[in-house]
């Protein structure tokens, strides 16, 4: 009876979802947002490109479309997720790998870390990464806002100027906002460039 006197409202008035359809909806934006996420730094990735935390592979395959990417090497902990990408993602520019980044050493020209910095206590992480990959551009992406006191996984908060200070050897070329995502793209800086000139780049932002 509810359903169908619910049903002669105008659909404007009143939107009638079951709470399974909603939870369906709620998943399906939320992939769509990620999707969106990847595809706006794609253009800003080039060579050798190292995807951490890739999950499932699909952010990694997307980037790999840039015809400026030789090859996509996503690195993830979880071997259920690797071994789905493998399955579904894995072409001649993909390779999946279930490793400890720690352990990872080898050459690449562009680090991918999207919503991955927030997980994990040691700041240094991405850095050392960086360096020890000898790594020139760096792609990182954040909440923009405070999620550890209801996300479990999310052990650290940021702003900009946090990143930018764990980014201490690179300079931030662009930033931006996607929703309550933070972007910041860095490229390495030259080592015989005097200190203070990047020191003077917060005053152009």
């Amino acid at each position: 009876m509810l359903e169908e006197e619910m049903a002669k409202k105008p659909v404007l008035e009143r939107i009638m979802i079951t709470r399974e359809k909603f939870s369906e909806v709620e998943s399906e934006i939320r992939f769509h947002e990620h999707l969106r996420r990847y595809a706006a730094v794609r253009r800003f990735c080039y060579g050798k490109v190292l995807d951490f935390a890739s999950g499932c592979g699909y952010g990694s395959y997307l980037l790999s479309v840039n015809p400026e990417v030789e090859v996509v090497v996503g690195i993830d902990k979880d071997d259920s997720a690797i071994a789905w990408a493998k399955t579904e993602y894995q072409t001649n520019k993909t390779d999946f790998r279930c490793q400890d980044i720690e352990d990872l050493s080898e050459k690449f020209d562009t680090l991918v870390s999207l919503e991955a910095i927030e997980h994990f206590e040691d700041l240094s992480l991405i850095p050392r990464l960086a360096a020890r990959c000898k790594i020139d551009n760096v792609i990182i992406s954040y909440p923009n806002k405070k999620s550890s006191h209801f996300n479990p996984y999310h052990v650290q908060d940021f702003c900009l100027q946090d990143i930018l200070n764990i980014m201490s050897e690179y300079i931030c070329y662009h930033d931006f906002q996607m929703g309550d995502v933070h972007f910041a793209l860095f490229v390495k800086k030259p080592a015989k460039a005097p200190a203070h000139i990047f020191g003077n780049l917060a005053d152009l932002r």
